[in-house]
């Protein structure tokens, strides 16, 4: 046996590799003022108390996240399996029979056997340990799973939400707009009608008060799209919206809070994806560990105890009572092609695992670099976009009144009218567009609570 033991300890393969690959993040990482991490809880951040409210009911109610939930009570099951090989496992069994033998008349014999036994594995080669800890990595790798869905759901109802005041928003701008619109133009009709305005003013104002209302339903209908998708985020039905609070209508959520995004190092370390990457690594290498363990014998502890019940009127005595105890050793040997063929299976797995664990650290770079690039380009538009609408409501007062001074055309108010409405849309989206992508920013920065807040929150 000594001689076998040296020969599969000689001829073990190297683990492919020894842990997670390292990925420089480069010195040129894009990182906003101040390198403190965000906020977990980041929509409180903006200064919406409907927005929260509805992110939590999301991260509680969603049946995504149920369902995770039984991912993770799975993992955590065959954990304890796991756990249970290193034990000793009891086995019971119990037989009866009644027999008459041919010529015997009525004579009946009768007979019971019950026996009980032990087998405890002696892990001396690593095995079962190996194979526990390829259970809680697969639990960690669930559980990370579970909070990257979390995120998801967050940063989805944070989007519906901010979709719904966008909308609410933007037909808020279009109402007062066409109401507008539709003082000129029966301004416009009542000259034509004295022959002071020509049938090419009026026609221009009859397009541009019928163009601006037939965008108003386009907004109505994104209004009630971004409902149903508050609903099912919440856990409702599509036909049920959520309970919304009317007083935060046509109100685009403010990051009111400082937007931070710490370090390259510490987002790798807050993203779930590469949190459960490198659990996947993890993994695959303690079943690396155990099927290598399977090259060398299992040392198995037997013990029994059986007893034999006969119709003799006597149930036990020394006769009927049996016990027996001792070691087992069996080996997939000397043919091992077999647990060859297993080890490369495995190493093979765990060399995928790497190089997924490398794509997921690339491509976590990339995002939050271009969520947190947009984010910023996004508000250096505001400024602009804000002059702009002041100079536009301006033109448009003086256009109004040089042409009700007689000094200008209907035109030239049309003109400044369609001028206005444009700036006043295109600051409302700047507005919507600005949170959008502060949401998919702390989404790419992979904040939302660690494993045990979140399970606390939603437990609570």
């Amino acid at each position: 046996m000594s001689v076998l033991l040296a020969a599969g300890c000689a001829s073990v393969p190297a683990a492919p590799v020894t842990g997670p690959v390292s990925v420089e993040t480069g010195p040129d990482f894009l990182a906003l003022p101040g390198r403190d991490a965000p906020s977990a809880a980041w929509w409180g951040g903006f200064d919406d108390p409907e927005l929260t409210r509805l992110v939590e009911t999301a991260l509680k109610a969603s049946p995504v996240l149920r369902g995770a939930d039984y991912s993770v009570a799975e993992t955590e099951a065959l954990l304890r399996l796991a756990l249970l090989g290193t034990s000793p496992s009891l086995t019971s069994s119990a037989s009866a029979t009644a027999s008459r033998p041919t010529g015997g008349g009525d004579d009946f014999d009768a007979g019971a056997t019950a026996a009980l036994a032990s087998a405890w594995e002696l892990d001396v080669f690593g095995r079962l340990g190996a194979a526990i800890d390829a259970a809680r990595h697969d639990e960690t790798a669930a559980r990370e799973l579970r909070r990257d869905l979390a995120v998801t759901v967050a940063s989805e109802t944070a989007l519906a939400y901010i979709d719904l005041r966008s909308a609410e928003a933007r037909l808020v701008v279009g109402e007062t707009n066409a109401s507008v619109q539709k003082d000129s133009l029966d301004l416009v009709q009542t000259l034509f009608d004295n022959g002071r305005a020509n049938e090419l003013d009026l026609s221009r104002s009859q397009t541009q008060y019928r163009t601006t209302l037939a965008s108003l339903p386009v907004f109505r209908a994104s209004i009630a799209a971004a409902r149903s998708r508050l609903a099912a985020l919440t856990g409702q039905a599509a036909s049920l919206p959520a309970n919304l609070d009317t007083a935060q209508a046509a109100r685009v959520p403010r990051l009111a809070a400082e937007f931070t995004s710490g370090t390259p190092e510490q987002m790798l370390r807050r993203r779930p994806d590469v949190r459960r990457a490198e659990a996947r690594i993890s993994a695959a290498l303690s079943l690396g560990e155990a099927a290598r363990a399977n090259l060398f014998p299992r040392i198995t502890l037997n013990t029994s105890l059986f007893g034999v019940i006969s119709d003799t009127g006597v149930a036990f005595n020394e006769d009927s009572i049996g016990l027996s105890f001792g070691p087992a050793i069996s080996w997939a040997g000397p043919d091992l092609r077999q647990v060859y063929a297993q080890i490369d299976v495995n190493d093979a797995r765990t060399r995928g695992a790497a190089a997924d664990y490398e794509a997921a650290v690339l491509d976590a770079l990339s995002d939050a670099e271009t969520a947190l690039s947009n984010y910023v380009t996004e508000r250096q538009r505001r400024a602009d976009l804000e002059a702009a609408l002041a100079s536009a409501r301006r033109a448009y007062e003086l256009a109004r009144l040089r042409f009700e001074q007689g000094l200008d055309s209907s035109l030239d108010v049309l003109d400044a009218q369609r001028t206005l409405l444009d700036a006043e849309d295109r600051l409302a989206v700047n507005e919507a567009e600005i949170a959008r992508r502060a949401v998919r920013a702390y989404r790419a920065l992979g904040g939302v609570w660690t494993d045990e807040e979140l399970t606390a929150f939603r437990a609570g």
